[in-house]
Protein backbone atom coordinates (compact mmCIF):
# COMPACT_ATOMS: atom_id res chain seq x y z
CA UNK A 1 0.00 0.00 0.00
CA UNK A 2 1.13 3.48 -0.99
CA UNK A 3 0.27 6.73 0.33
CA UNK A 4 -0.40 8.61 3.57
CA UNK A 5 -2.09 9.30 6.62
CA UNK A 6 -5.50 9.88 7.50
CA UNK A 7 -5.59 14.07 6.10
CA UNK A 8 -4.98 12.73 2.89
CA UNK A 9 -6.32 10.41 -0.38
CA UNK A 10 -4.85 6.84 -0.34
CA UNK A 11 -4.10 4.99 -3.36
CA UNK A 12 -3.98 1.04 -2.94
CA UNK A 13 -2.57 -1.36 -5.55
CA UNK A 14 -4.83 -3.98 -2.97
CA UNK A 15 -6.78 -4.85 -0.23
CA UNK A 16 -4.91 -2.86 2.76
CA UNK A 17 -4.89 -5.14 6.17
CA UNK A 18 -7.12 -3.45 8.65
CA UNK A 19 -6.80 -3.20 11.92
CA UNK A 20 -9.52 -2.93 15.08
CA UNK A 21 -8.35 -1.25 17.67
CA UNK A 22 -10.92 -0.43 21.06
CA UNK A 23 -10.09 1.51 23.97
CA UNK A 24 -11.56 1.14 27.16
CA UNK A 25 -14.39 2.61 28.72
CA UNK A 26 -16.29 0.79 31.30
CA UNK A 27 -19.79 0.41 30.44
CA UNK A 28 -19.92 2.91 27.63
CA UNK A 29 -17.44 0.22 25.74
CA UNK A 30 -21.18 -0.63 24.38
CA UNK A 31 -20.68 1.96 21.84
CA UNK A 32 -17.51 -0.08 20.47
CA UNK A 33 -20.61 -2.98 19.31
CA UNK A 34 -22.20 -0.21 17.64
CA UNK A 35 -18.81 1.02 16.00
CA UNK A 36 -18.50 -3.30 15.14
CA UNK A 37 -22.03 -3.25 13.78
CA UNK A 38 -21.28 -0.47 11.12
CA UNK A 39 -18.16 -2.67 10.21
CA UNK A 40 -20.22 -5.16 9.35
CA UNK A 41 -23.47 -3.21 7.37
CA UNK A 42 -19.99 -1.58 5.22
CA UNK A 43 -18.70 -5.34 4.98
CA UNK A 44 -15.44 -4.37 6.46
CA UNK A 45 -13.51 -7.33 8.20
CA UNK A 46 -10.32 -6.85 9.64
CA UNK A 47 -7.52 -8.58 9.94
CA UNK A 48 -5.49 -7.19 13.22
CA UNK A 49 -7.12 -7.03 16.47
CA UNK A 50 -6.02 -4.95 19.69
CA UNK A 51 -7.66 -3.75 22.18
CA UNK A 52 -7.38 -2.38 25.94
CA UNK A 53 -10.23 -3.43 29.13
CA UNK A 54 -13.49 -2.76 27.59
CA UNK A 55 -12.07 -3.01 24.03
CA UNK A 56 -9.88 -6.44 24.49
CA UNK A 57 -13.27 -7.58 25.22
CA UNK A 58 -14.83 -6.57 22.05
CA UNK A 59 -11.41 -7.33 20.41
CA UNK A 60 -11.52 -10.74 21.64
CA UNK A 61 -14.93 -11.90 20.40
CA UNK A 62 -14.54 -9.73 17.25
CA UNK A 63 -11.74 -11.60 16.13
CA UNK A 64 -13.26 -15.07 16.74
CA UNK A 65 -16.48 -14.47 14.34
CA UNK A 66 -19.19 -13.18 17.23
CA UNK A 67 -21.41 -10.49 15.53
CA UNK A 68 -22.89 -7.36 16.78
CA UNK A 69 -25.99 -8.75 17.46
CA UNK A 70 -24.99 -11.33 19.22
CA UNK A 71 -22.83 -9.07 21.42
CA UNK A 72 -25.92 -6.83 21.33
CA UNK A 73 -28.30 -9.57 22.90
CA UNK A 74 -26.17 -9.82 25.89
CA UNK A 75 -27.30 -6.60 27.37
CA UNK A 76 -31.12 -7.18 26.43
CA UNK A 77 -32.83 -7.77 29.57
CA UNK A 78 -33.73 -11.85 30.18
CA UNK A 79 -37.16 -12.05 28.64
CA UNK A 80 -36.20 -10.62 25.17
CA UNK A 81 -32.61 -12.66 24.89
CA UNK A 82 -31.89 -14.62 22.15
CA UNK A 83 -30.00 -17.03 24.52
CA UNK A 84 -30.62 -16.81 28.33
CA UNK A 85 -27.22 -17.82 28.95
CA UNK A 86 -24.90 -15.56 27.04
CA UNK A 87 -25.60 -12.19 29.35
CA UNK A 88 -23.14 -10.38 30.94
CA UNK A 89 -24.20 -9.23 34.26
CA UNK A 90 -23.48 -6.86 36.70
CA UNK A 91 -23.00 -10.21 38.91
CA UNK A 92 -19.98 -11.03 36.80
CA UNK A 93 -17.44 -8.16 38.06
CA UNK A 94 -18.99 -8.45 41.84
CA UNK A 95 -15.91 -10.76 42.76
CA UNK A 96 -15.78 -12.26 46.10
CA UNK A 97 -11.86 -12.24 47.34
CA UNK A 98 -9.99 -15.59 45.80
CA UNK A 99 -8.20 -17.75 48.82
CA UNK A 100 -4.90 -16.43 47.51
CA UNK A 101 -6.11 -12.77 48.25
CA UNK A 102 -7.50 -13.58 52.03
CA UNK A 103 -4.00 -14.82 52.69
CA UNK A 104 -2.24 -11.27 52.35
CA UNK A 105 -3.69 -8.12 53.67
CA UNK A 106 -2.24 -5.83 51.41
CA UNK A 107 -3.20 -7.69 48.10
CA UNK A 108 -7.30 -7.57 49.85
CA UNK A 109 -7.39 -4.07 50.33
CA UNK A 110 -5.89 -3.20 46.83
CA UNK A 111 -9.31 -2.77 45.17
CA UNK A 112 -12.55 -3.31 46.29
CA UNK A 113 -13.77 -6.37 44.12
CA UNK A 114 -12.11 -9.63 42.45
CA UNK A 115 -12.34 -9.95 38.50
CA UNK A 116 -11.78 -13.67 38.49
CA UNK A 117 -15.76 -13.99 38.41
CA UNK A 118 -15.64 -12.15 35.23
CA UNK A 119 -12.46 -14.11 33.82
CA UNK A 120 -14.93 -17.30 34.72
CA UNK A 121 -16.92 -15.63 32.53
CA UNK A 122 -14.79 -15.47 29.52
CA UNK A 123 -13.34 -18.34 29.56
CA UNK A 124 -16.69 -20.28 28.83
CA UNK A 125 -17.94 -17.68 26.62
CA UNK A 126 -14.99 -17.81 24.49
CA UNK A 127 -15.45 -19.86 20.96
CA UNK A 128 -11.43 -20.27 21.32
CA UNK A 129 -9.25 -19.41 24.67
CA UNK A 130 -5.71 -19.63 22.90
CA UNK A 131 -4.30 -17.00 21.50
CA UNK A 132 -2.11 -19.53 19.62
CA UNK A 133 -5.02 -21.41 17.84
CA UNK A 134 -6.74 -18.18 16.54
CA UNK A 135 -6.79 -17.27 12.65
CA UNK A 136 -6.29 -13.95 12.83
CA UNK A 137 -3.79 -11.89 15.96
CA UNK A 138 -5.47 -10.80 18.77
CA UNK A 139 -3.62 -8.30 20.88
CA UNK A 140 -4.54 -7.17 24.52
CA UNK A 141 -2.66 -4.86 26.63
CA UNK A 142 -2.26 -4.54 30.38
CA UNK A 143 0.19 -2.34 33.20
CA UNK A 144 2.55 -4.32 35.04
CA UNK A 145 1.84 -3.25 38.51
CA UNK A 146 5.59 -3.29 39.73
CA UNK A 147 6.77 -0.75 37.27
CA UNK A 148 7.46 -3.15 34.32
CA UNK A 149 4.95 -1.08 31.87
CA UNK A 150 2.70 -2.09 29.36
CA UNK A 151 2.78 -5.62 28.67
CA UNK A 152 1.08 -6.90 25.71
CA UNK A 153 -0.53 -10.86 25.64
CA UNK A 154 -1.18 -12.21 22.04
CA UNK A 155 0.76 -13.70 19.02
CA UNK A 156 4.10 -12.74 19.23
CA UNK A 157 3.76 -11.64 22.65
CA UNK A 158 2.68 -13.44 25.66
CA UNK A 159 0.77 -15.98 23.73
CA UNK A 160 0.45 -19.18 26.22
CA UNK A 161 -1.84 -16.83 28.62
CA UNK A 162 -5.52 -17.82 28.32
CA UNK A 163 -6.99 -15.12 26.58
CA UNK A 164 -9.87 -14.55 29.35
CA UNK A 165 -6.72 -14.57 31.68
CA UNK A 166 -5.22 -11.75 29.76
CA UNK A 167 -9.19 -10.04 28.78
CA UNK A 168 -9.47 -10.23 32.76
CA UNK A 169 -5.83 -8.78 33.72
CA UNK A 170 -6.80 -5.79 30.77
CA UNK A 171 -10.05 -4.58 32.32
CA UNK A 172 -8.56 -4.05 36.09
CA UNK A 173 -9.27 -0.67 36.82
CA UNK A 174 -7.00 0.01 39.59
CA UNK A 175 -8.84 0.20 43.34
CA UNK A 176 -11.98 -1.15 41.60
CA UNK A 177 -10.65 -3.86 41.22
CA UNK A 178 -7.38 -6.16 42.81
CA UNK A 179 -4.66 -6.57 40.30
CA UNK A 180 -4.75 -9.73 38.63
CA UNK A 181 -2.39 -12.43 39.00
CA UNK A 182 -1.08 -14.49 36.01
CA UNK A 183 2.02 -16.64 36.91
CA UNK A 184 4.26 -14.36 39.50
CA UNK A 185 3.32 -11.02 38.11
CA UNK A 186 0.06 -9.20 39.08
CA UNK A 187 -1.39 -6.63 36.64
CA UNK A 188 -3.87 -3.95 36.50
CA UNK A 189 -5.56 -1.98 33.42
CA UNK A 190 -3.72 -1.86 30.00
CA UNK A 191 -4.86 2.30 29.41
CA UNK A 192 -2.60 3.41 32.74
CA UNK A 193 0.22 3.33 30.62
CA UNK A 194 -1.18 3.71 26.80
CA UNK A 195 -4.66 4.62 25.82
CA UNK A 196 -4.94 3.20 22.51
CA UNK A 197 -2.06 0.98 21.57
CA UNK A 198 -2.35 1.81 17.67
CA UNK A 199 1.47 1.07 17.55
CA UNK A 200 0.57 -2.63 17.94
CA UNK A 201 -1.63 -2.69 15.07
CA UNK A 202 1.37 -1.00 12.90
CA UNK A 203 3.53 -3.98 13.51
CA UNK A 204 0.94 -6.43 13.05
CA UNK A 205 0.99 -5.10 9.49
CA UNK A 206 -2.20 -3.33 9.30
CA UNK A 207 -1.92 -0.36 6.80
CA UNK A 208 -5.43 1.04 7.94
CA UNK A 209 -5.87 1.35 11.78
CA UNK A 210 -9.62 1.59 12.93
CA UNK A 211 -9.88 3.45 16.21
CA UNK A 212 -13.31 3.21 18.64
CA UNK A 213 -12.68 5.27 20.95
CA UNK A 214 -14.81 6.51 23.96
CA UNK A 215 -13.11 9.29 25.36
CA UNK A 216 -14.09 11.93 23.12
CA UNK A 217 -14.88 14.71 25.95
CA UNK A 218 -18.47 16.21 26.11
CA UNK A 219 -18.84 20.02 24.57
CA UNK A 220 -21.37 21.93 25.77
CA UNK A 221 -23.66 23.83 23.66
CA UNK A 222 -24.67 27.54 23.24
CA UNK A 223 -27.22 28.02 26.02
CA UNK A 224 -26.45 24.57 27.91
CA UNK A 225 -25.94 24.79 31.81
CA UNK A 226 -22.12 23.76 32.13
CA UNK A 227 -21.38 20.44 33.65
CA UNK A 228 -20.36 22.03 36.89
CA UNK A 229 -23.93 22.29 37.97
CA UNK A 230 -24.17 18.18 37.21
CA UNK A 231 -22.36 17.21 40.30
CA UNK A 232 -18.74 15.68 41.05
CA UNK A 233 -19.98 12.27 38.86
CA UNK A 234 -20.05 14.47 35.88
CA UNK A 235 -16.93 16.29 36.79
CA UNK A 236 -14.89 12.93 37.38
CA UNK A 237 -15.96 11.70 33.92
CA UNK A 238 -15.26 14.75 32.27
CA UNK A 239 -12.42 15.24 33.64
CA UNK A 240 -11.40 11.53 32.77
CA UNK A 241 -12.10 12.24 28.95
CA UNK A 242 -10.12 15.09 28.86
CA UNK A 243 -7.05 13.31 29.76
CA UNK A 244 -7.71 10.54 28.35
CA UNK A 245 -9.16 11.65 25.06
CA UNK A 246 -5.63 14.24 25.03
CA UNK A 247 -3.35 10.75 25.73
CA UNK A 248 -4.89 9.76 22.22
CA UNK A 249 -4.15 12.19 20.43
CA UNK A 250 -0.77 11.83 21.30
CA UNK A 251 -0.55 9.00 20.17
CA UNK A 252 -2.24 9.42 17.07
CA UNK A 253 -0.03 12.09 16.12
CA UNK A 254 3.09 9.65 17.10
CA UNK A 255 2.60 7.60 14.88
CA UNK A 256 1.48 9.60 12.42
CA UNK A 257 5.18 11.09 12.20
CA UNK A 258 6.57 7.58 12.93
CA UNK A 259 4.55 5.49 9.95
CA UNK A 260 3.58 8.17 7.62
CA UNK A 261 1.93 5.19 5.51
CA UNK A 262 -1.00 4.36 7.84
CA UNK A 263 -3.86 5.88 7.79
CA UNK A 264 -5.97 5.68 10.89
CA UNK A 265 -9.91 6.47 11.12
CA UNK A 266 -10.92 7.39 14.80
CA UNK A 267 -14.24 6.52 15.69
CA UNK A 268 -15.21 8.82 18.30
CA UNK A 269 -18.48 9.07 18.77
CA UNK A 270 -19.83 12.30 21.60
CA UNK A 271 -20.57 10.01 24.89
CA UNK A 272 -18.83 12.91 27.39
CA UNK A 273 -22.47 13.28 28.82
CA UNK A 274 -22.37 9.49 29.68
CA UNK A 275 -21.65 7.73 32.18
CA UNK A 276 -18.45 5.06 32.83
CA UNK A 277 -20.94 2.94 34.77
CA UNK A 278 -24.68 3.23 33.92
CA UNK A 279 -25.82 0.28 31.69
CA UNK A 280 -28.99 2.31 31.56
CA UNK A 281 -27.54 3.76 28.85
CA UNK A 282 -26.47 0.72 26.67
CA UNK A 283 -29.39 1.88 23.62
CA UNK A 284 -27.42 5.65 23.40
CA UNK A 285 -24.31 4.03 23.56
CA UNK A 286 -24.66 1.30 20.65
CA UNK A 287 -26.71 4.07 18.55
CA UNK A 288 -24.20 6.78 18.37
CA UNK A 289 -20.99 4.62 18.20
CA UNK A 290 -22.87 3.32 15.28
CA UNK A 291 -23.66 6.71 13.78
CA UNK A 292 -20.38 7.93 14.58
CA UNK A 293 -19.02 4.62 12.57
CA UNK A 294 -20.62 4.89 9.44
CA UNK A 295 -19.98 8.77 9.15
CA UNK A 296 -16.35 8.29 10.05
CA UNK A 297 -16.13 5.07 7.42
CA UNK A 298 -18.73 6.52 4.75
CA UNK A 299 -16.26 9.08 4.62
CA UNK A 300 -13.14 6.82 4.03
CA UNK A 301 -15.01 4.58 1.88
CA UNK A 302 -15.74 7.76 -1.04
CA UNK A 303 -12.06 8.64 -0.67
CA UNK A 304 -11.12 5.57 -2.02
CA UNK A 305 -9.79 4.09 1.20
CA UNK A 306 -11.82 0.87 0.60
CA UNK A 307 -14.62 -1.52 -1.47
CA UNK A 308 -17.82 -1.73 1.18
CA UNK A 309 -20.58 -4.15 -0.11
CA UNK A 310 -22.29 -2.81 -3.13
CA UNK A 311 -25.64 -3.45 -1.46
CA UNK A 312 -24.74 -0.51 1.38
CA UNK A 313 -27.66 2.49 0.41
CA UNK A 314 -27.56 5.79 1.60
CA UNK A 315 -24.29 5.44 4.12
CA UNK A 316 -22.62 8.80 2.63
CA UNK A 317 -25.61 10.58 4.42
CA UNK A 318 -24.78 8.93 7.59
Amino acid sequence: MAGRGSEGCVQMSSRPRVAFVGSGGAAKGVAHIGVIKAMEELGLRPDVFVGASAGAIAAAFLAQGVGADEMIDWMRPFWRRHDPKSALKGRHFLGLPTREQWTSAGWLTSGLLSIDRFERFLARRLPENDFRKLDRPVLVTAADVDGRGRVVFGQGYRDRVPISQAVAASCCVPLLFRPYKIGDRYFIDGEVVRTLSIDLAVEAGADLVIISNVYRPHVTRPGERSLVHSGAPAMLSQTLNVILSEKEKRGIELIHRTYPHVTILNVSADLGSLSFIDRGNSRQLLTRGYREALRVLAAAKHRGLFEVRSNVRAVGKA
